[in-house]
């Protein structure tokens, strides 16, 4: 075999081997062909708003949030859009504002769609915290929105806890009494230590709601009300907000208001046990 056929030869073998290699490698969009969405979704959190992120397809997300103006009333925002794992961005062209107001946990009727086809990106921060700006939206209070997870929020308030001397906890009832709320159901405590009274509302639509009302006394050691007399009523509402019906569901209902000494409580109710899981109940407005 002459010099020339030889040098052909290795030539050939060289190009071969390159062009196998370059077969051989893959690009992914992230580890294991995940979708990179997957590392951030969830449900985020700041003031009376919150936001859920979920992953669809290979770099899509999907979002959801809401905001509430009262119980039941609020705005609501519908979007999509494409992660870009380099500025760590969700951008997005597709943003539905609506204003609504929920007849269930996760069912709403529109009232007015207030905006579509809105654009702009959700920020994925590196301290976990996400930054949201909208065109549409630019000039409202809360923007940017900042959210937290609620474990890294549980996860801050612990190191702030242990950083720091824990505030001594009030056992005197007049500290507790006031309004506090969660989503689209509010209690009111008011009376005194050893007749406290309790009043729940839960709007189900514009024109209804359940309502119930307890009493019971205040232990300043465990800070709590336990009650045994609650009544649950169904109201319907006229077009002026006067009640123009009202039925009674049941009676004596069983349970207890738990407060924590940082502004919140929890209700636990035997007939309402359901409904109530992993609810907490923020102070809104001071008796």
């Amino acid at each position: 075999m002459n010099t020339k056929k030889i040098i052909c030869l290795v030539l050939s073998l060289v190009l071969c081997t390159a062009l196998f290699a370059a077969c051989g490698k893959t690009e992914t969009p992230a580890e294991n062909g995940q979708n990179p969405v997957m590392n951030i979704v969830g449900t985020y959190m700041n003031d009376r708003c919150t936001a859920t992120i979920e992953a669809q397809g290979e770099n899509g997300a999907k979002v959801s949030a809401y905001w509430g103006e009262t119980a039941k009333d609020g705005f609501q925002w519908e979007l999509t859009g494409t992660f870009n794992a380099e500025t760590n961005r969700i951008n997005y062209t597709d943003a539905k504002k609506m204003s609504v107001t929920y007849t269930d946990v996760d069912v709403y009727d529109v009232n007015e769609v207030v905006f579509e086809n809105g654009a702009g990106y959700i920020q994925v921060n590196e301290d976990g915290t996400l930054t949201w700006e909208d065109d549409q939206d630019s000039n409202m209070s809360f923007e940017p929105l900042e959210f937290v997870t609620p474990d890294d929020a549980e996860e801050a308030d612990a190191a702030s806890d242990s950083a720091e001397p824990a505030e001594e906890v009030s056992h005197d009832f007049a500290d507790y009494t006031g309004i506090y709320g969660a989503g689209r159901c509010s209690i009111e405590i008011g009376g005194d230590k050893d007749n406290a009274t309790i009043s729940v509302t839960w709007g189900s639509s514009a024109a209804e709601a359940s309502v119930w009302t307890m009493s019971g006394s205040f232990d300043p050691d465990t800070l709590r009300i336990n009650y045994s007399d609650s009544v649950k009523a169904n109201r319907v509402y006229d077009e002026n907000g006067e009640v123009a019906s009202e039925t009674v569901e049941y009676e004596n209902g069983v349970g207890r208001i738990q407060f924590f000494g940082d502004g919140t409580l929890a209700w636990q109710d035997e007939q309402e046990a359901d409904q109530l899981i992993d609810m907490t109940f923020e102070k809104t407005l001071v008796d």
